[in-house]
C-alpha cells in the first residue's frame, strides 16, 4: 500500500449511539430521526446527523451544538484532510488546518444551507478546500521571501524630507502607545482565563511549541489540544471585547486568524 492509499479517508463507525441522550432527545425534538434507516448505508447516516447538528447549531449558537458537531465529524474531516494533503504532496499539518476549518464552521455558521442530508461534508469541504489552498500559499510566500534576503539588506532611504521624518517618529509613538494599551487589556482578559487555557496560550503562543510538544505537556490527544486552544482563543477575544466595548473585535481577530 502507498503512502497515498494509506492517507485515504476511513469509513468512521460514529453514529447516533455516539450522540449522549441529551443530543439525541434535542435532534429528536428538532425532527431528525437520530437512528439510520434500512436503506441509508453508515456514511449516509452520518452525513445526515453532521447535518442536522450543524443546522442546530447555525440556529441556535449554542456552544454544545459545536461541540457535539466538532465530536461527531472531526475524524472525518481530519481524514479527508490527510488523503488532500498527501494527493497534493503538501508539507502542512493536518491538525492546524483541522483547527482552521472548524474556526470556519464556526464563523461562517449562518452561511450554512441545510438542503440535503450530505449539505454538511460538501460544505465542510469546500471551507477546508480553501483552508488548504491559503495555507499553500502563505508557505509559498515564505519560501520566496526566505530567498530574498537581499530585501532585508536595502539600505533606509536617506533623502526623507525633515517633515516626512517627523510624520512618521509621531505615527511610531502613537503606535507604541496603541499597543501599550491593547496589551493591558490583553493581560487582563488573560488573567480571567482558566488556568488550563493560560497554560495552552503560553505553551503555543509564547514558549512557541508545536500542538504535538504541547499535548504531551498537557497530557491531551491531538484534536483535544486544537479545540482547547480554539475556545482559549475566542474567549480571549470575547473578554477583550467587553473591555475594549468593540463589539467588532472578536470577528476580526478570528478574520485575521483564518487569512493567516
Amino acid at each position: 500500500m502507498n503512502a497515498l492509499a494509506a492517507a485515504q479517508p476511513v469509513e468512521s463507525v460514529l453514529g447516533a449511539s455516539d450522540l449522549d441522550a441529551h443530543i439525541r432527545d434535542v435532534l429528536l425534538g428538532l425532527g431528525c430521526d437520530v437512528e439510520r434507516a434500512d436503506d441509508e448505508s453508515v456514511e449516509q447516516h452520518q452525513d445526515r446527523l453532521d447535518t442536522a447538528l450543524m443546522a442546530w447549531f447555525r440556529d441556535s449558537g449554542a456552544s454544545e451544538a459545536f461541540d457535539a458537531l466538532y465530536r461527531h465529524s472531526h475524524q472525518r474531516v481530519w481524514n479527508w484532510l490527510r488523503w488532500v494533503l498527501a494527493e497534493q504532496r503538501a508539507r502542512l499539518d493536518p491538525l492546524e488546518l483541522l483547527q482552521d476549518t472548524y474556526v470556519n464552521v464556526y464563523r461562517y455558521a449562518r452561511g450554512f444551507r441545510s438542503e440535503h442530508r450530505g449539505s454538511f461534508r460538501v460544505w465542510v469541504r469546500t471551507i477546508a478546500a480553501n483552508v488548504v489552498r491559503r495555507a499553500r500559499s502563505v508557505a509559498a510566500r515564505l519560501r520566496h521571501l526566505g530567498s530574498e534576503d537581499q530585501a532585508a539588506q536595502l539600505p533606509e532611504s536617506e533623502h526623507r524630507s525633515p517633515h516626512a521624518r517627523a510624520i512618521e517618529g509621531e505615527e511610531s509613538a502613537g503606535l507604541r502607545g496603541a499597543c501599550v494599551i491593547l496589551l493591558q487589556h490583553y493581560l487582563a482578559a488573560f488573567g480571567q482565563l482558566s488556568e488550563r487555557d493560560q497554560h495552552a496560550l503560553e505553551l503555543v503562543e509564547v514558549r512557541g511549541l508545536s500542538y504535538s510538544e504541547a499535548c504531551a505537556v498537557l497530557h491531551v490527544g491531538g484534536s483535544n489540544m486544537k479545540m482547547i486552544m480554539l475556545r482559549a482563543r475566542r474567549r480571549l477575544l470575547a473578554r477583550m471585547a467587553a473591555t475594549l466595548r468593540v463589539a467588532e473585535l472578536v470577528d476580526a481577530s478570528c478574520a485575521a486568524l483564518v487569512a493567516a
